[in-house]
């Protein structure tokens, strides 16, 4: 399997990822001799090990909203890529959950202290991927594997796709597989070999419907199937996207190679319009993060710009991970109430 930067590139990302397994391994020694940060609220982490998107910002939010209607007050914590508290998945929680408290920051310990001043009510955290900000106690640590590219025996960056070495799914309260279409027994005795149990639950991206750039502009999903299609997907795994699009219109012709986390303005708009335009499509669906940064821009379009209003539907396992984060806060409120 290939990793992030091109095949030419392969000997330096081989040197790279030596180094890189290194500093790993050194910043794993220091966090184990040094206690983490008590932030006095039970903490619920999702993460992963491997770089690119793996749907953490809808599981994410799948689990406020859970926390939510079993009664409680949650808070999401991330530290917001780069852009801080203009970074996409900041901006995409913050429009999806508007009635939700969103802390964000390097120091996230305090950043969710600086948020409970103001808002007392909030009675757990959610760390947005957290498996790696191991500076901040928790009381269950949920780690995501795309099951269209699982790399459990992938080399770590920039070789390959891993941020840290597969055994650290040992740290692991419990893996779910997202974007499963169904329950894979290989992947899933692959999992139990590093992890030592198996999945927790299966889930996949569900597309409710199609928001379009123009005030009020939705549409049913089907109305992509008679179009061909441009998609700009700036996250770390273009590909599911991309297939999922193929599923259902009636061609994709355009797949621009974005960075993720890509960054945007109205030129590089007007360029890839262009660009999806000489390919012959029809619309261009553009992903709820780089929705996010392109929307404000105002680019007026000849051909319409559309984002998949997304929702996480579990095709296994969903009352495991309810049970989860229920024990989770039990035992994170008896921790705090000692």
């Amino acid at each position: 399997m290939s990793g992030p930067l091109p095949i030419w590139m392969g000997p330096f990302a081989a040197a790279a990822s030596v180094g890189y397994g290194a500093v790993i391994r050194a910043r794993a020694n220091r966090l184990e001799q040094s206690l983490a940060v008590d932030c006095g609220l039970p903490v619920i982490s999702v993460g992963n090990i491997t770089a690119g998107g793996t749907g953490k910002t809808p599981v994410t939010q799948w689990i406020a909203r859970a926390l939510q209607a079993s009664g409680h007050a949650p808070m999401i914590a991330l530290r917001g890529h780069k852009g801080g508290e203009k970074a996409d998945e900041v901006l995409e929680h913050r429009a999806a959950l508007s009635d939700i408290v969103v802390a964000v920051g390097a120091d996230r310990a305090r950043r969710i202290a600086a948020k409970r001043v103001n808002n007392p009510s909030c009675d757990v955290v959610v760390l947005d991927d957290g498996f790696q900000h191991r500076q901040l106690r928790r009381d269950c640590d949920l780690v995501l594997i795309d099951a269209t590219r699982p790399a459990l025996d992938d080399e770590l960056l920039p070789l390959g796709w891993l941020r840290e070495p597969v055994l650290s799914l040992r740290r692991a309260s419990g893996v779910i597989v997202t974007r499963a279409v169904k329950v894979d027994d290989e992947l899933s005795h692959n999992i139990m070999k590093l992890h030592g149990q198996e999945p927790l639950a299966w889930c996949r991206h569900a597309w409710t419907g199609l928001e379009g750039i123009e005030a009020g502009a939705v549409h049913e999903v089907s109305w992509l199937r008679r179009k061909r299609v441009a998609v700009w997907a700036g996250i770390g795994n273009p590909r599911a996207i991309v297939e999922q699009t193929e599923s259902i219109a009636a061609a994709v012709v355009d797949v621009p190679r974005l960075a993720d986390h890509a960054r945007w303005d109205a030129p590089k708009v007007a360029r890839l319009l262009a660009r999806a335009q000489e390919a012959g499509a029809d619309a261009i669906l553009v992903t709820p993060k780089d929705w996010m940064k392109i929307a404000p821009l105002g680019v007026k379009s000849e051909l319409p710009l559309v984002r998949p209003r997304l929702t996480i539907e579990f095709v296994q396992g969903e009352s495991m991970v309810r049970e989860q984060l229920a024990r989770a806060v039990r035992v994170g409120q008896s921790r705090c109430h000692r």
